[in-house]
This record gives structure tokens, sequence and C-alpha cells, in this order.
């Protein structure tokens, strides 16, 4: 029983060191999918104005820009070559382009886009049909809507096979697109923001049609989707490096917007909210091992004639000092495991009670087992130095 309360500050401490920074990593995590990779592990590069960084830069208000347009094929290879890339596609985009049906008009953002675009952001078909070769071969004036388009301007009908005014062309509606299956995939309020919340009116044409509602050879941008939000920073900045080479002069570049920004401050907050509630937890592992520390002197006051016994026999200081040595790191390192465990346990339990993926970091694991260890030593040192300095004689006198 007395072990058992011995370890109990070990078994504290290092559970709530693995379960502060499962949660810190889990909300981190699901913060940086849903403000960074948009929930679909997807960033887009965009020219900018270095002198206007707030918003890509709209050849519409600006005028054109001698050299730059299309991205090539050989910058987009080079940066599906990038580790962690999975897919790029090239899109144009424009943020406010009036179309109307009937007599409701509305404005609302227009991509001009290749038939990869839905799949890499996940847009999910609903009704009609997603672009085929024939409508980028032939420029046809077919568009597709979201979900929350079709509602604004059809209201209760269906808006396939009609005719919108889009710019100063006409387009016909061949498909709606729609970022979820059912609302049983909403289990929180992170995944309605994500997955409804941030749904707005967008209409996709294909690429080849763009200047049909433009009237001119307009910039475009690169959607890359990564394998893992951990590496957007890493990729936006390849990225935006292979693209920038293109670049005519020192005036534009490409680049995520506050995306990577967005990335860095995740990284640093949770780096740093890691190591001060990760510190302030750590310091029941001192407690812990202060416990361990006055356990193990009782233990050597208790069984000095044992100890004046032994060195009668021929024991000498190092192994006196060995054994309380060991039962010291016996019993941190035990709580050590048992703390793992009941972490993990618990930080499981709070991620089905928060709803979001448990992550635990094998990195504090380490450090827990390690750091408890340290505390054996550290603090079973004195005691077993005190029991190995015992004169054998005193020792055996002892009542």
């Amino acid at each position: 029983m007395r072990s058992v309360l011995t370890m109990l500050g070990i078994i504290i401490g290092i559970s709530s060191v693995i379960v502060i920074v499962s949660i810190i990593e889990s909300v981190t995590n699901n913060l940086k999918d849903e403000m960074v990779g948009d929930n679909t592990n997807t960033i887009t590069l965009s020219l900018y104005d270095k002198n206007d960084s707030w918003s890509p830069y709209d050849i519409s208000m600006n005028g054109t820009i001698p050299g730059i347009s299309v991205i090539s094929d050989d910058a987009m290879e080079k940066v599906e070559a990038i580790e962690g890339v999975v897919k790029t596609t090239p899109i144009y985009s424009s943020s406010a382009i009036e179309h109307a049906y009937n007599a409701i008009s509305s404005y609302s953002s227009v991509y001009g886009v290749r038939e990869d675009f839905f799949e890499m952001k996940n847009l999910i078909l609903t009704s009609g049909r997603l672009f085929i070769d024939n409508d980028y071969e032939n420029k046809n004036n077919v568009v597709i809507l979201s979900s929350e388009a079709e509602g604004e301007l059809f209201k209760n009908e269906s808006s396939l096979g009609k005719t919108i005014i889009l710019g100063s062309d006409t387009f016909v509606v061949v498909g709606v697109v729609t970022r979820i299956k059912d609302y049983s995939d909403i289990n929180s309020f992170g995944d309605y923001a994500t997955k409804i919340g941030l749904e707005t009116n967008e209409l996709y044409i294909p690429t080849t049609s763009w200047d049909l509602i433009r009237g001119y050879d307009d910039i475009q941008s690169l959607v890359i989707k990564f394998e893992s939000v951990d590496d957007t920073v890493m990729i936006e900045s390849r990225a935006s490096s292979i693209l920038n080479k293109e670049i005519p002069g020192e005036k534009f570049e490409y680049k995520s917007g506050s995306m990577s920004e967005n990335a860095e401050y995740l990284e640093t907050t949770a780096q740093v909210a890691s190591i001060l509630l990760g510190g302030i937890a750590s310091i029941s592992l001192i407690v812990g091992g202060i416990g361990v520390m006055n356990i193990m002197l009782v233990s050597v006051t208790e069984r000095t004639r044992e100890i004046g016994l032994k060195k009668a026999l021929g024991a000498n200081n190092k192994v006196i000092r060995a054994q309380f040595l060991t039962e010291a790191v016996v019993l941190t390192s035990l709580g050590g495991i048992l703390g793992v465990l009941i972490g993990i346990g618990i930080s499981f339990i709070v991620s089905r009670v928060i709803q979001m993926p448990m992550a635990i970091n094998a990195g504090a694991i380490a450090v827990s087992v390690v750091f408890s260890m340290l505390v054996g030593i550290i603090f079973g040192w004195i005691p077993s130095r005190k029991a190995s300095k015992l004169d054998p004689i005193e020792a055996l006198r002892y009542e």
C-alpha cells in the first residue's frame, strides 16, 4: 500500500502531462484542418502584389501583367514532386461576378476549373453531371452550381438544364455539387462550420470557357492537395519558390495568403501551450519524486539492522546503494508506465466527449517515462547514499 501511494504522485504527473499534450495537439490538428487545409487538405497559391498582400491580384481592376498568365506544366510537375504533395490543379477565380436566372440575380464566386478539381476539394455531385472532355474541347457554355447557389437562384425548382446569364454570356446548368453527402456527417459545431457554414454561392465552369466571361487571358492560381496539414508551411514555401521563378521582376509573388501564417501561428501557439501546461503538470512529478525520496528515507531507517547485517556479511557500499537506488527507480518507472496507460485512457475518453480524433504524442510519452526514471534516480540517490554510509556495528545495534 505504501508503494502504491508512493507511485500515485508519479502516476498523476505522467497522466496529466499526456492528457494535456494530447488535448492541445488534438485541438490544434482540428483547427489546422479547418483553418489551414479547408478540411480538404488543400491550399491555393495565388498571385499577389507585394505592396498589397490583402487579396490576390485582380486583372479586371489593375490591368494585365506582361509575362504572367497560365502556370506552366513544368512548374506543376515540380510542385507535384514535392514530398507530401498528392496532386495539383490550376484554376481561374473571381470573387464577384453577376449571374441571373429570370428576374433573380446575384453575385457569386466563379471558378474556371479542370475535372479533377471537384475530387480534390471533396465536392460531391448531388444531381446532374460533372464536366466531360467535350466541354473543354468545344468550350461549352456549361456551369456547375454549389447547392447554396442553386437554392438562391432557383428556390424550390431544379436547376438542371436551365440557362443562366453569367457575365455577358449564357450558360446551361449541368450539375450541382455540395460539400457533404448527408447531415449524418455532422457531429459537432466544428463539422457544421467546415462542412455547411463555409459553403457559399459558388459557380464552376471549364477552364477553357473562362475567357467567355472575362474576355481576356486571366491569371491562374494553383490548388495543391497534400497528405498532412503538418506539412503546409513546408509545401507552401517550396511550391511558392517554384512558381515565383517564372515571374519576371520582383513586384509580384505567388503565395497562399494567410494560410501559411495561420499554420505557423497554430504550431507556435500549440508548442508554447504544451510547454507551459506540460511544465505545470510536471510539477506534480517533482512532488511525486519528493514523496519517493521521503518514503525511501523512511525505508532506510526501518531497515537499518538489515543494512548492518548485509554489511557484516560482506556487502560493500556500492551494493547497498544499488539496492535502494534500484527500488526507487522501479517505483518511479512502474508509476510512469501506469501513468502513460491511464493518460492514454483519459485522452481517449476526452476525445470522445469533445468529438475530436485522439492525438497521442509519442514524444510526450517517451519524455514522461524517461523523466519519471530520472526522478527515481535523482530522488533515490540521497536515501541510497545514506544507507550505504551506515556503520555496520551501529546499524546492528539499532533498535
